[in-house]
């Protein structure tokens, strides 16, 4: 009998180019919230933006949920660790798929970044 896994766990990166032209090319207000976008203003802060973006992509490809994106909102804790925080619509569809929590890990380079995301049931 084959056990069901404790977590699941997404890998995503994306290249500064790639992301700038995503940005430029989407409504900004669909996926970060008004604190997001004042906390990580555009373009001093698109390592922070497109980390956040990987996270909110892995979330809704998971949840199959393609609106609400801006109710999901990553800001770091004290210690700088990105913490996931989720609104109504999120987290309704997170119970309905048996998640009981996110937690997700940000990195970058010059010219990349990575986000991974843990789905923890």
């Amino acid at each position: 009998m084959r056990q069901n896994p404790v977590y699941r766990k997404q890998v995503e990166r994306i290249g500064k180019e790639e992301f700038l032209s995503f940005y430029l090319a989407c409504e900004p207000e669909k996926w970060y919230s008004n604190k997001e976008m004042q906390v990580f203003p555009f373009p001093g802060r698109v390592q922070s933006l497109a980390g956040r973006y990987l996270i909110k992509k892995a979330i809704s490809e998971f949840l199959e949920e393609k609106e609400h994106m801006q109710e999901i909102e990553i800001f770091n804790n004290d210690f700088g660790k990105p913490e996931v925080t989720l609104g109504e619509h999120i987290h309704q569809a997170m119970k309905r798929k048996g998640i009981k929590r996110v937690e997700c890990s940000l990195s970058h380079s010059q010219h990349y970044i990575t986000g991974m995301t843990l789905f923890c049931y």
